[in-house]
């Protein structure tokens, strides 16, 4: 009996770097995930703006979340979502004071929200961009013309080509060295949904 393929997380993504990154490892892995951001990561969520996105009409209560995105794994006749689902809410941290960061990074902002147990926190500190840069992954522009280059940061060896599960793996190795990042986690995660 083939078994369903349900959706396997949400991700809340700060701005259209992140958004690209998502979208990218989704398309490659061909894994079940929705990417929510802000006008098309146009305009940026910041990690003192999680609130009012977690109020909004989509997160604000688990019927209109479960309405939205339909495809998720219930449990318990429908009361509840499957404990392996995550809402994964990718950030950086360069634009709240310590206390609101530290407030993200040990959920403790989300205790009164009813997601609460499927919430994973991902920081980049100070933002993606340093963060990558400190796990040497390659870029060759420089300012507002980097961000365009974030979709090609996954390393190629021109040797040979590399599957785009190995070119994952590597970000994902490259990544766990950093004390500033917890991105790993996310795209450990989705190595092992995509299975």
């Amino acid at each position: 009996m083939k078994q369903l393929n349900y959706t396997k997380a949400v991700v809340i993504v700060h701005g259209k770097s992140e958004k690209q990154i998502c979208q990218y490892i989704k398309n490659k892995l061909r894994l079940k995930m929705e990417i929510y951001s802000d006008k098309n990561g146009e305009k940026a969520i910041q990690i003192t703006s999680l609130k009012i996105t977690l109020n909004n009409k989509i997160f604000k209560s688990f019927k209109n979340f479960i309405k939205t995105y339909e495809d998720i794994k219930l449990i318990n006749d429908g009361k509840s979502i499957d404990e392996d689902f995550k809402i994964f809410i990718i950030m950086d941290t360069d634009d709240c004071n310590e206390n609101q960061k530290r407030d993200f990074i040990s959920k403790k902002m989300f205790e009164d929200h009813w997601a609460y147990n499927h919430i994973v926190p991902i920081y980049n500190s100070p933002e993606l961009e340093s963060v990558l840069e400190m796990a040497n992954i390659p870029f060759k522009k420089n300012g507002n013309k980097r961000k365009k280059e974030y979709i090609k940061i996954f390393p190629t060896d021109p040797k040979y080509e590399k599957s785009d599960e190995i070119q994952i793996k590597e970000l994902l190795n490259a990544l766990k060295k950093q004390k500033n990042t917890n991105l790993n986690d996310f795209l450990d995660f989705c190595l092992k949904s995509s299975d």
